[in-house]
Parts: C-alpha cells; structure tokens; sequence
C-alpha cells in the first residue's frame, strides 16, 4: 500500500470541508492506488490537524464522488484515483444569492421527499425521526438532531437519490446558518419550541401517512427558514408561520 504524504497546513476556513476533502482527492491521485486502504478517521484528522467530524464528512464527499468506499469494520478503501462527474455544492456566486439557490433547490426537493415519506416509510424511519424530536428540544443537541431528521426524512422516502442529495443540501444549509449567525448577523435564531412544532407537524404528517400534508408542513418549514434570513423564495407566495412562534 502506498504511504500517504503529510499534508501541508490547512486554514482554517469556513469551507474547512471542501478544503479537506480537495487535500484529500489530491493526495489519492498522487499517491494511491485502487483498493488501497487510507488511515483512519482519527489518523487523517491528526494529519490534517482537523476533527474527526470535518475527516468524516470529506470522506462522505469523496466517497459520494465515487472515490472512496467504506466497509463496514474494515476501514475506507480508494474505490478510484479519478472522481466520476457529480454535482457539487460549490459557492460561485456571492454570499446571499448562493444561500439563495441553495433554498430553492432544497424547497423543490425535499416538499417532494416528505410527500414519498408520508407513504413509504417503516416504523423504524418513525423511530429516527421521533428520536431527533427529543433531541431538538435540548439546545446544545437541536443542530445536529435537525441534520439526523432531515436525513431520516429523505431516506424514509425509500429513493436512493433523495437519500443522497438532501443531506448535502441539508449539511450546507446548517453551515450557512453558523456563517449568518455568528459572522454576518444575518439569521433570527427561532425558539426552539417553534423549531421542534414546525418538525413535529411534519413528523404527524408522515406518521399518519397524509402526503398532503406532510408536504403542506415542509413547504411551510422551509419557507420559514428562508424567512429567519430575510430571503423570499422566488416563484412562491409568503407562508404563514405558526401561530404563537417568531418566523
């Protein structure tokens, strides 16, 4: 197996996962082989001076690009030295007009994923989602707990590219959401009694298996969201929020 080099210092940037995962696609050209076998999560954080999440989430990356594939207690493996042409998140357009694009394309996606949810998913899709539920609710956990009901919703939808694609729109919209708050001012942070109802009546939606409404509640989820940015979804009309919460 070929030995990988040490990679050079990484800035510290907001993109520290892009930055990260085109380190790591590089050094996978320039010094692997298929079917070699990378160090381990806690080895390439130590390497790349990152935290095991930013390694975890740039291998989700490469491995959606093809590159890489992991095997379930084995390790990650090169899958190829070359990416297959694939959709990426990439910010070629200012600040707001990229947070833009990325809301619409969320909004016509996922409406959609929650509608296939309400009739295709398992008791267990139930189980994950109600699980995030309850963590939303605590303040340190409600980040990380919408990411995993957002996750469960697209894979409750049983479509593999739903499962694929909404995570991504998903984990860029919460690194937005760190950017406007601490950095640019720009987000109204909700209660988080008026984030865990917004999932809740999505969740009752799916849990009853209503299509409708399970959309009807995303839609006025994410428009809510775009709402906290001061942004209006173009194309679409302004969306109520719930009654007794800021938008």
């Amino acid at each position: 197996m070929a030995n990988m080099v040490k990679a050079p210092a990484i800035p510290r940037l907001p993109h520290l996962v892009s930055t990260v995962a085109a380190e790591l696609r590089d050094a996978i050209r320039e010094h692997h082989e298929i079917g070699d076998k990378l160090p381990t999560e806690a080895a390439l954080a130590e390497r790349f001076g990152v935290s095991r999440t930013v390694i975890r989430e740039a291998v989700a990356t490469l491995r959606t690009e093809g590159m890489l594939e992991t095997r379930q207690g084995s390790g990650i493996f090169v899958a190829r030295t070359r990416a297959e042409p694939v959709f990426r998140l990439t910010r070629s357009a200012a600040w707001e007009q990229h947070l833009r694009s990325i809301l619409e394309l969320r909004l016509g996606l996922e409406v959609a994923a929650a509608g296939l949810a309400a009739i295709y998913r398992t008791e267990r899709d139930l189980e994950v989602l109600d699980e995030a539920l309850i963590a939303m609710a605590t303040p340190e956990m409600r980040r990380p707990a919408d990411l995993r009901f957002h996750t469960a919703l697209a894979a409750a939808s049983q479509n593999e590219h739903y499962a694929r694609l909404l995570p991504l729109l998903t984990r860029e919209i919460s690194a937005l959401i760190r950017e406007a708050h601490s950095d640019k001012g720009l987000y109204r942070l909700p209660p988080s009694e008026t984030l865990v109802a917004e999932h809740r009546r999505i969740y009752d939606a799916i849990r009853i298996r209503d299509s409708q409404a399970a959309r009807a509640s995303m839609e006025t989820h994410l428009h809510n969201s775009a709402h906290r940015f001061d942004i209006e979804i173009r194309g679409m009309g302004r969306v109520e929020p719930l009654a007794g919460g800021s938008p």
